[in-house]
């Protein structure tokens, strides 16, 4: 009897931690039930990377299709090229300096995965953590802030836990830990912009840290975010010629410029 009592009692405990996670993330994150942006979005994005002592920029306009779910992604330095993402995985990439177009298809790559997406359909509550498996096992306040501990799932070796963080239900940093308790990737969310259906943050910047006790540090700046009658559309409308070179799309990323590369990693 005693030993079955203890495994009730510990019984009794889990599920009062279940039940105490579940309502504070209740509380502290209300559901949303508004449905998807059906508008159109365009933001510019002056990218940078700073990787073994070296700095690369890259400039950018991103247009979200609500309608679609599509994004595009028109890339202006340090080349040109387009990528068009859609909500089932699939990704044209089109080069006209070399005038040679690439496709693929995986459901990960999908459109409703990008950083856009959360925010302009506010759905931050986890970032896409539980798309990918992870569950949700603490929230607490920390003064101003809530916190949120997200847990991996089992196959997912490399990574144990993602904190978020959010200030006024908004993310401002997240942190990814591993098995071991070192970080392996922090993101900060800063200057917001505020808008009649989404907030989106100005600056993010990435610091992810190598087994060389090495980081590569990514910072976005996003600027000129515009939707409907503002958008100027003709810098997203290309068509691939019917000559154009079909090539692999490994080829197609090994031939993007080192700065490119670091990118779209």
């Amino acid at each position: 009897m005693n030993n079955i009592g203890k495994h009730l009692h510990r019984i009794s405990l889990n599920l009062r931690t279940i039940i105490i996670v579940t309502f504070l993330s209740f509380l502290l994150f209300p559901e949303v039930t508004s449905q998807n942006y059906q508008g159109k979005v365009s933001i510019e994005a002056l990218h940078q990377v700073y990787h073994e002592g070296n700095l690369f920029n890259a400039k950018s306009a991103i247009l979200y299709d609500g309608e679609s779910s599509e994004i595009i992604f028109h890339y202006f330095q340090p080349e040109e090229f387009y990528k068009k993402i859609n909500s089932l995985g699939e990704i044209t990439i089109y080069n006209p300096g070399k005038n040679t177009v690439t496709f693929t298809q995986n459901s990960q790559y999908s459109s409703s995965n990008e950083l856009i997406y959360y925010f302009v359909n506010n759905q931050i509550q986890d970032m896409g953590l539980r798309k990918e498996g992870f569950t949700p096992v603490n929230t607490e306040r920390d003064g101003k802030y809530v916190v949120a501990t997200w847990q991996a799932p089992p196959g997912m070796r490399a990574i144990s836990t993602v904190e978020l963080v959010f200030d006024n239900f908004l993310p401002v940093f997240a942190e990814y830990v591993d098995n071991n308790g070192k970080s392996l990737k922090k993101i900060y969310y800063y200057d917001y912009i505020h808008l009649e259906n989404f907030s989106f943050p100005k600056k993010i910047t990435e610091v992810a840290y190598t087994a060389r006790q090495d980081s590569t540090v990514k910072r976005t700046t996003f600027s000129d975010i515009c939707s409907g009658k503002d958008i100027q559309m003709d810098i997203f409308n290309f068509k691939i010629p019917s000559d154009a070179e079909k090539i692999d799309f490994l080829a197609s990323f090994l031939s993007c410029s080192s700065s490119l590369m670091l990118l779209l990693k």
